[in-house]
């Protein structure tokens, strides 16, 4: 309960608990912060698009004004008056995107081809779209001239080469990275060898490296299979141990076979033997996979240069000459347009191990 005291006190003449209500007058430092943050606000809302309103005021303001002073529901603010969009004009609707939204189940659209997408004049967004506009707008004579250059045209052409990587960040980041990393240096998953994926900036290739092979790859897609015990069904554990110690070495360089298929190095007389009848049909005799031996096709890993794709260690090793193995790259040809996929084509060359042209 509140008493009633002498108001001459310098206080409202209400009291609380012996609490006094007091006249005092706020600070002026915050008094001044008040009336800023007061007259900040309103200069906003009547700059940018921000008041709430329901439709009904929208369209009795617009009524009476005789111009869209509201969208949406909001206030556009003085910003839609005296900025346009230069570069974005604004996007239409078309039937064919109707008919689509209509037919995923939008059944009350009452849009109509030619409505324009989004609103014209200034709010956050569509300036985000002007900014994006402009930029494309200074790009448009670049990837013009990239539609009629090969890659090794763009390659050569060191300002266009600047370009085309500069353009491929996106593309890279949207389309690879998943599987290749940002920086294209693939992954190497020990715990689950199946999702690890090459590594795109070495040298080392399976199907090549120089740019028509890298274009083929990235818009057909490549699937290379191992079969389990290279197809050999009378392989042992024993043999599949063997083996696997063998590939080691040869990759550790304690163990080494020549062009002709003979052991040079190392202890391995019957490992290799059994290499020769199983492996030696797809990755060569000397075990330095199809692309060194000429096939640009099979897609057989160099067993002898250390680079793994599923992991080195003997376990690993094993279980895929027991077990086989299954990799597969999808083809971007439907779903990018011929400039995305030269764009693409250049970046993955430039990496850092792309071939100057096909082995002779």
């Amino acid at each position: 309960m509140s008493d009633h005291n002498d108001q001459n006190d310098n206080s409202t003449g209400h009291e609380w608990d012996g609490i006094r209500e007091l006249k005092n007058p706020p600070p002026t430092w915050w008094a001044w912060g008040f009336y800023i943050g007061l007259s900040f606000v309103t200069a906003y809302y009547i700059i940018y698009p921000s008041t709430p309103l329901n439709n009904k005021i929208q369209e009795v303001v617009n009524g009476v004004t005789g111009m869209e002073v509201l969208v949406d529901g909001h206030t556009k603010g003085i910003m839609a008056l005296v900025n346009s969009n230069p570069y974005y004009q604004g996007d239409t609707w078309t039937q064919a995107e109707i008919d689509a939204l209509k037919a995923k189940g939008h059944t009350e659209l009452t849009i109509k081809a030619g409505d324009l997408k989004y609103q014209d004049g200034w709010t956050a967004v569509n300036e985000m779209r002007d900014d994006v506009a402009e930029i494309e707008l200074i790009r448009a004579a670049s990837m013009k001239k990239l539609e009629t250059m090969s890659v090794d045209e763009i390659i050569a052409d060191d300002q266009m080469r600047q370009f085309t990587l500069g353009r491929s960040k996106v593309l890279f980041g949207d389309n690879c990275a998943a599987c290749h990393a940002s920086g294209g240096q693939g992954n190497l998953n020990a715990a689950h060898p199946e999702y690890s994926f090459p590594n795109l900036t070495d040298d080392d290739w399976l199907f090549g490296g120089w740019t028509a092979k890298i274009m083929e790859t990235i818009t057909s897609g490549r699937e290379a299979a191992m079969p389990a015990k290279g197809g050999n069904e009378d392989l042992t554990d024993a043999d599949v141990d063997s083996l696997a110690k063998f590939v080691i070495a040869m990759a550790d360089g304690s163990a080494a076979v020549n062009d002709d298929g003979a052991l040079t190095k190392g202890s391995f007389a019957g490992a290799n033997a059994l290499f020769q009848e199983t492996c030696a049909g797809c990755h060569g005799a000397n075990a330095k996979g199809s692309l060194v031996n000429g096939d640009f096709d099979t897609g057989a890993v160099n067993l002898t240069d250390g680079i793994w794709r599923f992991g080195g260690d003997m376990a690993t090793v094993r279980d895929t000459i027991a077990n086989g193995r299954v990799a597969k790259m999808p083809a971007f040809g439907g779903r990018l347009d011929e400039v995305s996929l030269k764009i693409l084509t250049v970046r993955v060359h430039q990496l850092g191990g792309g071939m100057d042209g096909e082995p002779q």
